[in-house]
């Protein structure tokens, strides 16, 4: 909103009134990338909780080694 040049005043203005509608698309962009590169990396899930459960595991803050007990870890 400084800028002398009104083409970026008014940029900036629009941006402000659709904000979040702007952070929801980035989002929405972000999860169809990790719905397609898990579905490059198998083509075939035997169902869909399958298919879900790689979704989630891609997508999330999963630490897998983390979960397992200590008793059963090997490394």
């Amino acid at each position: 909103m400084l800028s002398r040049l009104e083409p970026m005043r008014k940029f900036v203005h629009v941006l402000r009134r659709h904000q979040q509608a702007v952070v929801a698309l980035i989002d929405t962009r972000g999860i169809n990338r990790v719905v397609r590169m898990v579905n490059n990396r198998a083509s075939d899930y035997r169902n869909l909780d399958a298919f879900s459960d790689m979704i989630y595991l891609a997508a999330g803050d999963l630490d897998l080694p983390e979960q397992i007990p200590e008793r059963f870890r090997t490394l």
